[in-house]
């Protein structure tokens, strides 16, 4: 191998072309195998990059650097070789080094970039087409980018120059050579896909935070590209169908991205976010009318139809439609465009050459179905879902899955509301319209099945109804959410039962659920039982169907008929529930809202009574001691489920009552009851027999329904590890995720600004720097981050100062990592050079890792300077050459090196990334916080405590901002990524409850209870008491990894979620303030206990004192002023004394606001 990279180099330092390009070529081959090929990049950076070589070779050669990772030295190289090759005579070579720009890291565009404007400029209108082409291609690969918009906004020169570019690239769509014409196309729909996804950035390892002056630039450019589109339509479309067929798709998403702006009004809103920022003069005129604005789509559909139905290539019919879709949403069009595109998108599944983008089809159907009319959306349910069924990745079946539930819902309350309103009703709208198609009914209506989509199914639709109980969103524009938002505004009539007529056919096509075996998995089952229960709370199913005499409309009648008819036949499904943990869900379920009035006194002793099958399979669950049930099953949860049961059904009728005491009775007498199960039984038992003799007092055993369902797919921890659990936990998450999603999506930071205008609130501020260097340091380094939960990546920004008198010719920054960290390249450190810092003149720099797992994490600093660098005088030779070969002169010039001499080392402070750093809030209710917390396996219990002002002016001022003044030490936990449950506070003494919940960017949950309680402390200063909170924070996660790093540095931890306000505190010490104040507390209560009443004074023995104290004693005493309380009775009595105090205030405050 050492002979064959000696031969190579050897190639590459000739002065024959033919063997340097066979070197290059075997270099790259060593690459591609995996070898490492540093030696040979120096090599060619020296021989081919920096020397003049032909344009093959530079091309090869900026594919192996490419390809290898390079020194900032070979950096240097590089960028001094292609500074001089732009002035290269022979346009090929000079295209080679402009395309090679791309390839450069973003910190080194921002000092390459404005030294070779005027050569870019000039490549721009070149004469040679291939320099046109590079020159059109590369810029629309990197002016798009967040790098050199900041740069522009730094640079006013430098964004005159940038705008004059994306002038001439948009002038160059208009090319007479269809290679420049088809680049610049692509170059100006890249722009407009950067405005809204920022996706080259992200490649490009920029995460910056978008100013108000950085919008402004980039909306200005997007304006004139837009306007441009616009008024050059018709010469656009001229152009772009002479373009070859297979250049033809790059033309149609700048020209209906530029219509479709127009027409929807965004350009208008663009011209404003650009104004505003300071570029007023984008050089175009107003806008046409509305009416023409209608006619240039419909030229523009015309002008893409044709494609549809005569094109062979599968990805151009789809860039067509795609397209077309777009522009059916938009004011004046029409429905015939979207159906004409998804009918064309759908041919493409059967096509071979188009299979693996199958998921790109559906996701393109089922997000526009809102585009098409009842009649095509009916038709499609039955196929889509078939589609569905066979996509492999599962994020992409729950969105598709989330998106024709919603629509199957709007059609549905669209139809029914139709009807209402005397129209026609339409075959086919109805829920059970989606299980029509065999295979899914069948497979609904199976036992067992291998497949998890009908879980996937019924969940979806369960959650799609529960979403759509909660109220609309409001919708200020227009756009596809509108459409949606409109049809359900309609469909429920604003009503607020209206939709639970759509979860009643859900309910009864779905019934079949609740005999599935899913080996375990209970999530979609439980869905499913959590509607049913909701359903029949909201009728008030328990005291049956309500008549017309009582109010009730037709409507009503009919659905708590259905709602009474499906309980009775869930009932019977009982014997078949195959899943031991749903018996006794269903149960409940069923007993808690089942009206028992209304059964017939005459079938007491018939086996299918409702009655006698609840009862028997209250006795099942009761007396199921198998041995397989213990591992799949919750049998302490079961047996209380089917208790609270039993005591409902006793109290609610009077057979239910009798048979229910036998069974009590034996399993209370039985060897499978516990301690607490027999405690139990008895309570209950009492209370039967107690409504027994008093039948008015019902009340005793029968409590309200609440419409809660008490039960969740969650485990115990000693089952958290079950596959079963697991995938319950998993497709929980992805359901939630894709309704969320599409139901109330977060809206983007660019379509706030789109909508309400540029605001300071919804423009990013970037965080507060934290210096690095010492205070005697001659350089000054100060950093802050950025972080990307989506790309799991965090990008350092560091600002050096040259803090000397002198120029430092050349600095380099070192960036080491520990932790989770690694860098994208797979370098095990990073180095940015930086040159010629002028005394206090601040330089910026960055540097991007990616996070692997959580896990504390740190970038290590070094700052190296050079105080001799340049000073051995060898760099500023100048030699006169005036009869030797030009190629001599460069590889003469480029071995005079200028001396580094030692550097000075300077080491930083470390910049630690906070775990919180790490985290995602996690949205949950409370109820499923609570039922989620004990299945949570590892734990970490810890104390910490702060001080806060209890009294005084300091507290009256904390109270007047609203804060109470006890959460002072927790108040930064707002900011932090934390999600607040729930909290429970206790004003009186100032105790409370926080509780938190979280995700790690890996999917990792943690949950956090804060219990506080305060403590005055003895040391009052001038009136403002000072007061101890001692808080006990409570930790628990889905994983002990988790915990171990968060218990690694409890202080550390305590600093990222409270910024320093709260102090870790020790078990033993907290011990040894607890024998403390229980010390001092006995002291007291001694002192009170020994203290003797004050001596009485001597009185006179006659007759009148005598009959005085005769009379006296005859009296009732008054109550005397010593207590003889314990001290225990006395603390008990002085807080209901705070507690009513407290009530009578509040009871003041809210009266005095009602007044």
């Amino acid at each position: 191998m050492d002979i064959l990279f000696a031969q190579i180099q050897a190639d590459l330092r000739s002065s024959d072309a033919l063997r340097q390009t066979g070197a290059l070529l075997q270099a790259l081959q060593q690459c591609a195998a995996g070898r490492d090929i540093s030696s040979l990049a120096r090599c060619a950076c020296e021989e081919i990059i920096a020397s003049p070589a032909s344009a093959v070779c530079k091309k090869l050669a900026f594919d192996l650097v490419r390809s290898t990772r390079l020194t900032p030295e070979l950096w240097d190289i590089v960028c001094r070789g292609l500074r001089n090759d732009l002035d290269f005579p022979d346009p090929d070579v000079a295209a080679a080094s402009i395309s090679a720009l791309a390839s450069v890291p973003s910190y080194r565009l921002s000092a390459l970039i404005p030294e070779c404007t005027k050569q870019i400029s000039a490549a721009l209108i070149s004469d040679s087409p291939t320099l046109r082409r590079s020159t059109t291609e590369t810029l629309g690969c990197i002016l798009a980018r967040d790098d050199l918009v900041t740069l522009c906004e730094s640079n006013v020169n430098l964004l005159d120059r940038v705008t004059g570019w994306w002038r001439q690239i948009a002038a160059n769509m208009l090319d007479a050579s269809d290679a420049v014409s088809k680049v610049a196309f692509e170059s100006v729909g890249r722009l407009f896909q950067e405005f809204s996804s920022k996706r080259m950035s992200r490649l490009a390892g920029d995460k910056l935070v978008s100013s108000e002056n950085s919008l402004a630039i980039r909306s200005g450019w997007v304006a004139a590209m837009v306007v441009f589109v616009w008024a050059k339509r018709n010469q656009l479309t001229a152009r772009s169908l002479v373009l070859p067929v297979e250049s033809f798709r790059a033309s149609v998403y700048p020209i209906v991205y530029g219509v479709r702006a127009v027409a929807s009004g965004a350009s208008d809103a663009l011209k404003k976010l650009s104004k505003s920022g300071g570029e007023a003069k984008l050089g175009t005129a107003d806008l046409d009318s509305n009416a023409e604005r209608v006619v240039g789509v419909s030229d523009v559909v015309s002008h893409l139809v044709p494609f549809l139905t005569s094109s062979l290539d599968p990805a151009l019919v789809f860039e067509v439609a795609m397209n077309l879709l777009s522009l059916a949403d938009v004011p004046g069009g029409k429905p015939e465009w979207a159906s004409m595109s998804i009918i064309a998108i759908l041919t493409l599944w059967d096509r071979q050459e188009f299979s693996s983008a199958r998921e790109s089809i559906v996701r393109a159907v089922v997000t526009n179905l809102h585009l098409l009319d009842l009649h095509m959306q009916v038709s499609l349910f039955k196929r889509l879902l078939v589609m569905v069924r066979n996509l492999r990745a599962e994020s992409d079946r729950m969105h598709a899955l989330a998106c024709i539930c919603r629509t199957a819902l709007c059609v549905d309350l669209f139809a029914k509301e139709s009807v209402r309103r005397g129209q026609k009703p339409l075959a086919g709208t109805d829920i059970a319209s989606l299980f029509e198609d065999a295979r899914i009914k069948e497979d609904l209506n199976s036992i067992t099945s291998k497949s998890l989509f009908r879980e996937e199914l019924v969940a979806s639709l369960v959650e799609s109804c529960f979403q759509l109980s909660l109220p609309l969103p409001e919708q200020k524009t227009s756009g596809m959410e509108s459409r949606v938002i409109g049809a359900l505004a309609y469909g429920t009539g604003y009503g607020a039962l209206n939709w639970t007529e759509s979860a009643l056919e859900v309910v009864e096509v779905c019934r079949p659920c609740v005999k599935w075996d899913c080996e375990g998995r209970t999530y979609a089952i439980d869905c499913y039982l959590k509607l049913l229960v909701r359903l029949c709370h909201i009728y008030d199913t328990r005291g049956g169907v309500k008549k017309v005499k009582d109010g009730a409309s037709q409507d009503q009648i009919l659905n708590e008929t259905r709602l009474q008819t499906l309980q009775r036949i869930l009932v019977k499904d009982l014997r078949e529930v195959n899943t031991s943990r749903i018996c006794a869900r269903l149960l409940w379920a069923i007993a808690e809202h089942f009206d028992l009035e209304g059964l017939d006194p005459l079938l007491a002793d018939d086996p299918e009574d409702p009655l006698n099958i609840l009862i028997s399979n209250i006795h099942k669950v009761l007396f199921n001691i198998d041995s397989s049930a213990a591992t799949t099953t919750n049998r302490l949860q079961d047996v209380q489920a089917v208790l609270l049961c039993a005591k409902s059904l006793g109290s609610r009728h009077p057979r239910a009552g009798q048979l229910l005491t036998k069974e009590l009775e034996d399993f209370r007498s039985s060897n499978v009851a516990d301690a607490v199960s027999k405690h139990q039984c008895r309570l209950i038992l009492q209370t039967i027999k107690y409504i027994t003799n008093h039948p008015e007092s019902r009340w005793a055993g029968v409590g309200e329904a609440r419409g809660d369902y008490p039960f969740s797919h969650h485990k115990l921890t000693v089952q958290f590890f079950e596959a079963s659990a697991a995938q319950d936990r998993k497709l929980e998450s992805l359901v939630h995720k894709a309704i969320q999603e599409l139901w109330s999506p977060d809206p983007s930071e660019l379509m706030l600004l789109l909508t309400r205008g540029i605001d300071s609130a919804f423009l990013k501020v970037p965080p507060s720097a934290c210096t690095l260097s010492g205070s005697s340091d001659p350089c000054f380094v100060e950093a802050y981050h950025l972080s990307d939960s989506v790309d799991g990546r965090i990008t350092l920004h560091l600002k050096v100062l040259n803090l000397t008198e002198l120029e430092l010719n050349r600095v380099d920054i070192r960036v080491g990592l520990s932790g989770a960290l690694h860098f994208m390249d797979g370098s095990p450190q990073a180095v940015r050079q930086l040159h010629h810092l002028v005394s206090q003149d601040p330089i910026l720099c960055s540097v991007t890792v990616g996070v692997s797992h959580f896990e504390r994490c740190a970038l290590w600093v070094q700052v190296l300077y050079y105080p001799f660098h340049g000073s051995g005088g060898a760099g500023d030779y100048d030699g006169d050459y005036p009869d030797e070969d030009p190629s001599q002169i460069m590889r003469q010039k480029k071995t005079l090196k200028p001396e580094i001499g030692e550097p000075v080392i300077l080491r930083c402070m470390p910049y630690k990334i906070p775990l919180t750093e790490l985290m995602l809030p996690h949205k949950c209710s409370p109820v499923e916080y609570f039922r989620l917390w004990p299945s949570l396996p590892a734990i970490l219990e810890y104390s910490g405590g702060y001080t806060y002002e209890g009294s005084g002016f300091k507290a009256t001022a904390a109270l007047q901002t609203g804060a109470p003044p006890f959460l002072r030490g927790l108040k930064s936990l707002s900011l932090k990524p934390f999600h607040q449950v729930c909290s429970h506070v206790l004003r009186t003494v100032a105790g409370f409850q926080l509780c938190y919940a979280a995700k790690t960017w890996y999917g990792g949950f943690v949950g956090m209870m804060i219990f506080g309680a305060s403590e005055v402390s003895r040391n009052v200063d001038f009136g403002d008491e000072t007061t101890a909170m001692l808080c006990k924070f409570v930790i628990r996660a889905s994983d002990a990894s988790i915990i171990k790093e968060i218990g690694s540095d409890l202080q550390g931890w305590l600093d990222d979620i409270t910024d320093g306000c709260v102090q870790y505190m020790p078990e033993d010490e907290v011990k040894e303030a607890a024998i403390e104040r229980l010390k001092i507390s006995m002291e007291r209560i001694a002192i009170l206990r020994a203290a003797q009443p004050p001596p009485q004074p001597p009185k006179d023995s006659d007759d009148d004192n005598e009959k005085e104290k005769e009379d006296a004693e005859k009296k009732p005493k008054e109550p005397s002023t010593l207590s003889e309380l314990t001290a225990e009775e006395q603390e008990h009595r002085a807080l209901q004394a705070a507690v009513l105090q407290e009530w009578h205030m509040l009871y003041k405050d809210r009266a005095t606001k009602v007044h």
